[in-house]
């Protein structure tokens, strides 16, 4: 008997996103970490729409966006007291223009968004213990025991059904289980400071979100409102800098500061500094036996596009569901063995989009191999059983298919909800029309539908109807809906991806059976 069904090492972004994701679906989940509290210096910033979205169903979007601001894109100027010129678009307005989401890219780091999600994870019922150090001690086919030692040295053993490794790009839990990482090295560290500062004469009346400031060789990020007077600034190492004292190396950090601003007499008050490496690479495995990697344990990339946290918090989304179904009851093991082939071709594709926009300038044109952004977070496909061999790697959101394996797509209502809205985090949802037959025959025999995956025998899954009148669908989106929906329903996946197309109380079988690893 396991002292909890899930623990999880790390309560980082990529921890915490999956404990509450866990804690949701009625896990009893532990997550432990070493530090003494969620992170203290601001480390990712940019929160994409697909997160947004995830958050969203968490409950929180209305705090993240309360304790950051809004992405209004990339500036590059010499210095921020000179002329400006768009590096990158605001992404939100792309999302906006199109009407992709119920939500929109935001900005919000690291040190404001763990609290949020820790707060959440614990009101969902995870317990998360910080100052606390974890070894893997004993794995087996079916259960991990794991050594925590807290602040007062004694040393303790949790036994779970399963392990979720968020310990970072230094994973510990990845080295005991000797798994590589693959990839590429990119040589040099960096440095990143949080300062305050009064830039007003720089900015002269002008808002910026992020600009790089070449001059310097730095970027430069606002934090908090305009009145808050934060910023932080990340730049590369000088040779000679790795062997200097803190306070010889703020010093020259202030050098920097005030060539990234402009502003020669500048006095900033230095409030924490980091230093950091990184690299391209990919993880060998992302399981071993009851152990799972996500975020970067098991990929590291380069900053630029904002990608690494985010594709942490998504790995997690994508796994939790499936553990808390295998727990449960409701699905075979096997279900665990979808976790890679599903997020490895993710974790690869957006680690080269990253290396790709690293070797990017300003004023250079987007090599033709860069996807859109905005595309990566929404036009994912997961080609696992859902008979995705080759194509476009991702969808043109826009422009939705409604196939099996990619995100259900928001479509506005009428009354200002989007279809992602109706969709229920926790259990398989069937959307369709109202109006078609086959769709009120679906919904209404939902429960001899349950006896009959129940008869295989699968324990009795949960499943929403979702019936939609197409008349209460926006007319701006209508397009959309008509394109997405044929005769009949979609089944969706409590992580939000269409598992199929159904047509009759059959299909409807064979798609919850092959969704839960348990095939006749």
């Amino acid at each position: 008997m396991s002292d909890v069904d899930v623990i999880v090492v790390g309560a980082g972004l990529a921890g915490l996103a999956a404990t509450a994701f866990l804690a949701r679906q009625g896990v009893r989940v532990l997550a432990v970490d070493r530090h003494p509290g969620t992170s203290v210096h601001p480390k990712a910033r940019l929160v994409n729409v697909r997160s947004m979205e995830l958050y969203r169903t968490l409950g929180i979007e209305a705090e993240v966006r309360a304790a950051g601001e809004a992405n209004s894109g990339f500036e590059n100027a010499e210095t921020l007291a000179g002329e400006w010129a768009t590096w990158i678009a605001p992404p939100a307005d792309e999302v906006e223009a199109a009407g992709l989401s119920p939500t929109v890219p935001y900005s919000c780091d690291q040190q404001r968004l763990e609290p949020i999600l820790l707060r959440r994870a614990r009101e969902l019922g995870a317990e998360v213990r910080f100052r606390t150090t974890a070894v893997l001690t004993d794995i087996t086919a079916d259960q991990v025991t794991v050594g925590l030692r807290g602040e007062d040295g004694e040393e303790r053993f949790v036994r779970a059904r399963f392990l979720v490794a968020a310990d970072g790009a230094r994973s510990g839990i990845r080295a005991r289980l000797g798994i590589a990482l693959r990839g590429e090295e990119i040589k040099g560290e960096s440095v990143s400071v949080v300062f305050r500062a009064d830039l007003a004469p720089a900015l002269r009346g002008r808002e910026v979100n992020a600009i790089m400031c070449r001059d310097a060789g730095a970027f430069l990020f606002a934090r908090g409102t305009k009145d808050d007077r934060s910023w932080q600034l990340g730049t590369y190492l000088r040779p000679g800098w790795a062997a200097l004292e803190p306070g010889e190396l703020d010093d020259r950090l202030v050098e920097v500061i005030r060539a990234a601003t402009g502003l020669p007499h500048l006095r900033p008050v230095m409030e924490d500094t980091a230093r950091w490496t990184t690299g391209a690479y990919v993880a060998g495995r992302f399981r071993a036996g009851p152990v799972f990697l996500v975020g970067d344990a098991i990929h590291v990339m380069p900053p630029y596009g904002g990608f690494g946290g985010n594709t942490g918090v998504q790995d997690a989304h994508n796994l939790a569901w499936k553990i808390a179904a295998v727990c449960r009851g409701d699905a075979a093991e096997t279900l665990l063995d979808t976790y890679e082939p599903e997020r490895r071709p993710i974790a690869e594709l957006t680690v080269a989009q990253a290396l790709l926009r690293s070797r990017k300038r300003p004023g250079q044109a987007p090599p033709p191999e860069q996807i859109d952004a905005v595309a990566l977070a929404l036009g994912f496909r997961y080609g696992h059983d859902y008979g995705h061999d080759g194509g476009a790697p991702v969808e043109d959101p826009a422009r939705p298919s409604g196939r099996p394996g990619t995100r259900m797509p928001h479509v506005r209502l009428g009354d200002g909800r989007s279809t992602l809205d109706l969709l229920d985090p926790t259990r398989f949802s069937l959307v369709g029309r109202s109006t078609e037959p086959v769709v009120r025959d679906l919904a209404a025999r939902l429960d001899e539908l349950r006896e009959l995956v129940a008869a295989v025998p699968v324990a009795a899954v949960p499943v929403a109807a979702v019936p939609v009148d197409p008349g209460v669908v926006d007319p701006a989106h209508r397009e959309r809906w008509d394109a997405v929906w044929d005769p009949g329903a979609l089944l969706v996946r409590p992580d939000g991806v269409i598992a199929a197309r159904i047509r009759t109380r059959s299909e409807m079988r064979e798609a919850l059976l092959s969704c839960l690893g348990r095939r006749r």
